[in-house]
């Protein structure tokens, strides 16, 4: 794969592996009673493998923002009824609204919209 712009593809690379990292770390998995994030998934060494192919790391990226975003409403639902009853009234609303675990996928969601756009740039 040629690409456009090499720089963007480095970035990219660096953000898959970090969101990767991270789904690793907080052990994420799909759906209750699916397979965490670990080395017996295919998208895991897809983001990680150093020879693995830039466009394998793009569709990794892409099916793992998918469920991540999926569990994203539930942890803010969490986070909302959490916030009503245990925290004090933020007078700028710029307190997180969801729990910890929702923060993590923000963050995990974020690196990688930040990866496939890498990636989409990459090679034009």
């Amino acid at each position: 794969m040629k690409f456009a712009n090499p720089e963007s593809c480095k970035t990219a690379r660096l953000q898959a592996e970090i969101a990767a990292q991270w789904l690793h770390l907080i052990r994420f998995a799909a759906h209750p009673g699916a397979p965490i994030f670990s080395p017996s998934l295919c998208h895991y060494h897809a983001m990680l493998d150093p020879e693995s192919s830039d466009v394998a790391r793009l569709e990794a990226c892409r099916a793992m923002l998918v469920s991540v975003r999926r569990r994203l409403p539930i942890e803010n639902f969490k986070g909302l009824t959490k916030c009503r009853e245990e925290r004090r009234d933020d007078p700028y609303r710029k307190a997180w609204r969801t729990t910890r675990h929702g923060a993590e996928l923000w963050m995990i969601a974020h690196l990688l919209e930040v990866a496939i756009t890498g990636f989409e740039e990459a090679c034009r």
